[in-house]
């Protein structure tokens, strides 16, 4: 695997965009620091420099249990490892042409979806796409999924099929997210 990660700017800021690429197909994730958190794209790139060698490593067979890897070696970059598996599955959904709502979501994709004041899920806090095997059945029945959408789009498939888990999904601007 060959592995990319650059700082983009926006009107807002900066944030880090990841590509994993076997040379036919692209990956993409994106991380967002967030300030607040005490991060900055110098912290989120530090950490992705960690995991390097152990993505350039893996094979396209490795898309399932990459995020697994990462959290055993450097367990304190939930963002960096949501943003690497979702590139890695990204990339698995285009080399074997398997949408990605099969990958990681529910097929029956429901048009219209009510946002509540409930719990909020923001899936780059747990660092793994496949969240709903983490988080409790009951929490996802009644949680609004976080979906950011980022400014030119990175992740925006990868976070629409994983949203079709849940119930209610909310859409947030970087902007709205983090300022």
């Amino acid at each position: 695997m060959k592995f990319f990660y650059n700082l983009k700017k926006a009107d807002f800021g900066e944030y880090v965009v990841i590509e994993i690429t076997d040379d036919k197909n692209i990956g993409i994730g994106a991380i967002i620091p967030e300030r607040s958190k005490g991060e900055n794209y110098k912290t989120i790139m530090g950490a992705i420099e960690e995991y390097r060698y152990i993505v350039e490593k893996a094979n396209i067979e490795d898309a399932f249990e990459i995020p697994y890897k990462l959290e055993k070696y450097f367990p304190n970059h939930p963002k960096v490892i949501f943003a690497i598996d979702a590139a890695f599955k990204e990339l698995y959904s285009k080399t074997f042409n398997i949408p990605l709502v099969k990958l990681i979501g529910q097929e029956n994709i429901q048009e219209c979806k009510e946002v509540l004041e409930q719990e909020k899920v923001f899936p780059e806090e747990y660092g793994f796409i496949d969240i709903i095997r983490v988080l409790p059945r009951v929490y996802l029945e009644d949680s609004t999924f976080v979906l950011t959408k980022y400014p030119e789009g990175e992740m925006f498939e990868v976070l629409k099929a994983l949203s079709t888990n849940y119930k209610y999904v909310e859409v947030l601007s970087y902007k709205d997210r983090f300022i």
